[in-house]
This record gives structure tokens, C-alpha cells and sequence, in this order.
């Protein structure tokens, strides 16, 4: 009978704290005000496809529906992880707000720089204002900025698991139907 309800424990526990699981989803934002930066100034113009596109993972480990920074593993925007800041020097003020069905929204930002200080760069994303990509050689800016406006559209998803991961989903569960079956048989 102990068995019995250890095995009912260890098969139901997953569902238990389904709440914590990791997820991952990706996102693309598209159209903005592109403004190209130089020497001789800034140029700004609609660009319905330009986009900013990144993936996410976490854990809501506080089961408050809404994720934030402290509770991510991975946050990749422009192909740069926030989270591992592997990189230049990122910032610890770093802030990211996500609720499945709302809207998403954070601030990030990296910078360096040569070992002379000639040359220095930065990007910084802050949604629902603008992202800067910016180079300044010799005291000379360039680069560019996409400034959100009200045609600004975000599209976001779950990251689909692998079908490997299914297969051992039904692997494990063929395994624990013959155990059952071979203690039935004897």
C-alpha cells in the first residue's frame, strides 16, 4: 500500500508545481521611426520592416502570473543574452515585465569601448520609447535609433518544445504502463 501511494506522489508531483516550470517564448517587434546618425546629423523616415527580435525564458518561481528580470535564464534581444552579459559592460538596472496576453516591456543596455577610449559603443533597448545602436570614433557619432510609434506592432509566441522532448514524454510513459503490467502478471 506505501508503494502504491509513493508511486501516486512521484507521478503526480509535476503537476503540482506546473506553475514553476521554465517557458520560452520569442518576439518580434516591427515598424518604426528609423533615424540614421552621423557626423552631419540625423536623418529620421518610416520603416514598416524593420524589427527588433528576441527570445526569453523563465520561471514565474513566485506564481504571480507575471514574469520579471530576477526571474529570467535567458533574455536574447538584437542576438545579445541581458541575462549572461557575456560582453562589455552591462547594467544591473535592467528591467523586463511580461504577463502571458500583455504586454511586454523592458529596459537594457551594454557599452565598451577600445583599450585607447577611441572608440566607443552602446545599445540600448527600452520598450515603448526607442533603441539605440550608437559608435562614437573620435568624438564623432554614428549609428542609428528606432523610436517606437503607434504602428509599432509586437508579435510574441511560445517557443514550441522539441519533439524530442515529446518522445521522451511517451517514452516514460510506456515505461511506467509495462512496470505496471509486469507486477500485475506476476
Amino acid at each position: 500500500m506505501i508503494h502504491k501511494l509513493a508511486a501516486l506522489a512521484a507521478l503526480l508531483s509535476p503537476l503540482c508545481s506546473a506553475h514553476a516550470e521554465q517557458n520560452s517564448w520569442s518576439f518580434v517587434y516591427t515598424g518604426f521611426d528609423v533615424a540614421t546618425i552621423s557626423w552631419d546629423g540625423e536623418t529620421t523616415k518610416w520603416d514598416a520592416d524593420a524589427s527588433i527580435k528576441g527570445t526569453f525564458s523563465g520561471t514565474d518561481s513566485n506564481g504571480d502570473g507575471k514574469l520579471v528580470f530576477s526571474e529570467l535564464s535567458l533574455l536574447q534581444v538584437g542576438g545579445f543574452d541581458y541575462v549572461g552579459c557575456s560582453w562589455g559592460t552591462c547594467r544591473s538596472d535592467y528591467t523586463f515585465s511580461y504577463a502571458p496576453n500583455s504586454q511586454l516591456e523592458f529596459k537594457v543596455r551594454r557599452y565598451s569601448n577600445d583599450p585607447e577610449g577611441y572608440v566607443f559603443w552602446s545599445t540600448v533597448y527600452e520598450t515603448g520609447t526607442s533603441a539605440e545602436f550608437m559608435q562614437y570614433a573620435l568624438g564623432s557619432p554614428s549609428g542609428a535609433r528606432y523610436a517606437w510609434t503607434p504602428q509599432t506592432t509586437l508579435s510574441i509566441a511560445a517557443v514550441v518544445p522539441e519533439p524530442s522532448t515529446y518522445a521522451m514524454v511517451v517514452a516514460g510513459l510506456l515505461l511506467v504502463g509495462a512496470a505496471a503490467y509486469v507486477r500485475r502478471t506476476k
